[in-house]
């Protein structure tokens, strides 16, 4: 029997701090084959990274590996002499991590970044190099990842780059010195849908043409079905499941298997859900708004300035649930900040609310940011965190303590709640803190923008579910600005396409997505993940002439 390229075995860890001893990995094991692509799913804390971790030797200085191996070609890698561990990263195993952006140095130019860890891989490996042949080989790796101008690439800032290129940067930084395990931690997932399509299609070809094998960490399982062969799920630092694709997938062992996949919004088939369209007259409406951001220029001369948003016309109902979809700089968070009186349009009008209630439109609007982790301020409680939209909206002490206790009881969450601080909050209730806060100001229309991403997928469907129910409660309208359309798709009963700065479709989210006329709109509905064939099979299908004229490339080329 073949020796498995990878092998964990028994593997238990905790964490110790301020006294306590958490375990966060328990009686781990699984293999990975040379040339296998093998998926590691599970919501946020399940022991994902952890296990990536303490397979490249990067755990913190509090972890304590109580039992268990790992093997590498049937080395035993903590038996190993520290200098022969260190020797394995980025030969044996190499990591994608998740975010592009916060992965490099923003002073330091993508030559400079990629020369240095070769250079250090280099003297850890006992190889004499220098910065030519350094330079030629960091050419060769960028070409493999399909960046059209290396030159070009090498000397660039972090920042000239778009999300795309440099998720690419990141894949050739592990293949610098051609591992044999590459470990992808949620690559894409900080990308536009179209993006991540691309990357996890180059990530696919990559393993096939170079012999890697491959440790997918996810929480999408659409992505597991594009770049796996078998499948492991985790729970509370538990393989709780593990079998190839076609097993897990279609017939599941695990309620908790069961729960992750009908927790996943489907694109078509029985499960879609159809939101009813409103019959009430618009509130928000848009007639020709274009905003140009004025570019600064030398002295007293300007440059041409940015169209972010294109003689746009639309009319959300009252009491519908409105999307914008659209890949970043589409236009989207344009729109909406117009609607909420925080940008002037250049030109167009825009009305909120009508002129029989009197009211400011800037007091029927808020919004729910896209990662309630940072949109919540740390040094402030919940209770302090409500207080603030309370006390401008004229509530005495008295009145704002008892809507707190409201609110609180509106998003599901108990009253003890209110002396917590957000680092005590899981993900998902602090997005329920966040909805709360916009509620506080007693709304007609909230702008979500981007509201589960930052969230697992079961979280997600609570989140969307509360919504919706607040939505029948409190009579409120929702526009969703989302690259998400299989989250559209499901929660929005009208949407809108933009594409540079222009709205190129909108009707119905039931017609749109079946009849899709524009190619770009096709182009977006066929890059989303799914999770099975006859989903795939209903999908609209996109010439590569479409793809190349209307989506964004990431791999550096110019547009025709």
């Amino acid at each position: 029997m073949a020796v498995p390229l990878l092998k964990v075995e028994n593997l238990n860890i905790a964490f110790t701090g301020y006294g306590r001893r958490s375990h966060v990995l328990k009686d781990v094991g699984f293999e990975i084959a040379a040339g296998e692509r093998v998926a590691l799913i599970g919501e946020t804390g399940s022991g994902k990274s952890v296990t990536s971790k303490a397979i490249l030797g990067t755990l913190p200085d509090n972890a304590v590996i109580e039992s268990g191996d790992i093997a590498y070609r049937g080395a035993n890698v903590f038996s190993m002499p520290p200098r022969e561990r260190e020797g394995l990263k980025g030969t044996a195993f190499s990591i994608i991590m998740q975010d592009p952006l916060s992965s490099f140095n923003p002073v330091f130019k993508i030559g400079r970044l990629l020369d240095d860890v070769l250079y250090y891989a280099d003297r850890r490996n006992a190889v004499v190099s220098n910065a030519g042949d350094r330079r030629k080989r960091i050419f060769d790796v960028l070409r493999r990842v399909q960046l059209a101008d290396p030159e070009r690439i090498f000397g660039a800032w972090p920042n000239e780059l778009s999300g795309g290129m440099r998720q690419r940067v990141l894949i050739a930084l592990s293949l610098l010195h051609q591992p044999e395990l590459l470990i992808a931690d949620e690559p894409g997932t900080a990308l536009d849908v179209t993006t991540q399509d691309e990357i996890l299609k180059l990530i696919n070809r990559l393993v096939g043409d170079e012999g890697l094998s491959l440790l997918m960490i996810t929480h999408n399982l659409g992505v597991v079905r594009q770049t796996a062969d078998r499948v492991l799920v985790m729970r509370h630092g538990e393989i709780v499941e593990q079998g190839t694709l076609s097993e897990v997938f279609t017939r599941p062992r695990e309620a908790y298997t069961r729960d992750l996949m009908d927790a996943v919004p489907p694109l078509y088939g029985p499960r879609v859900v159809n939101q009813p369209a409103s019959a009430k007259a618009p509130i928000v409406t848009l007639e020709n708004v274009d905003k140009v951001y004025q570019a600064k220029g030398l002295l007293f001369s300007r440059g041409p300035g940015h169209h972010a948003a294109k003689s746009v016309n639309l009319a959300v109902a009252e009491g519908e649930v409105f999307g914008l979809a659209g890949e970043s700089g589409s236009g989207k968070t344009t729109v909406a900040r117009m609607v909420m009186r925080l940008v002037k349009p250049t030109s167009g009008t825009i009305r909120v609310g009508s002129a029989a209630d009197g009211t400011d439109p800037r007091r029927l609007t808020q919004i729910v940011y896209q990662n309630p982790g940072t949109s919540l301020n740390p040094k402030r409680t919940v209770s302090q965190t409500l207080s603030v939209p309370l006390r401008y909206g004229g509530h005495d002490r008295t009145a704002a303590e008892a809507r707190k206790k409201e609110l609180m009881a509106l998003v599901r969450l108990p009253e003890n709640f209110l002396s917590k601080y957000p680092h005590e909050l899981s993900g998902g209730q602090k997005q329920r803190v966040a909805i709360a806060r916009a509620l506080a100001a007693d709304p007609r229309i909230i702008i979500l923008d981007e509201p589960t991403s930052a969230l697992d997928v079961s979280v997600q469907k609570t989140v969307i579910d509360l919504l919706l129910t607040l939505r029948e409660e409190l009579g409120l309208t929702y526009v969703i600005i989302s690259h998400d359309l299989s989250l559209m798709r499901n929660f929005c009963s009208r949407i809108a396409i933009m594409l540079k700065g222009e709205i190129i479709e909108q009707g119905l989210t039931a017609d749109v997505f079946a009849r899709p006329e524009h190619p770009y709109t096709r182009a977006l509905i066929a890059a989303i993940p799914v999770l099975s064939d006859a989903e795939e099979a209903e999908k609209p299908k996109v010439s590569a002439e479409e793809r190349a004229r209307f989506l964004v490339q990431s791999t550096g080329e110019q547009d025709g």
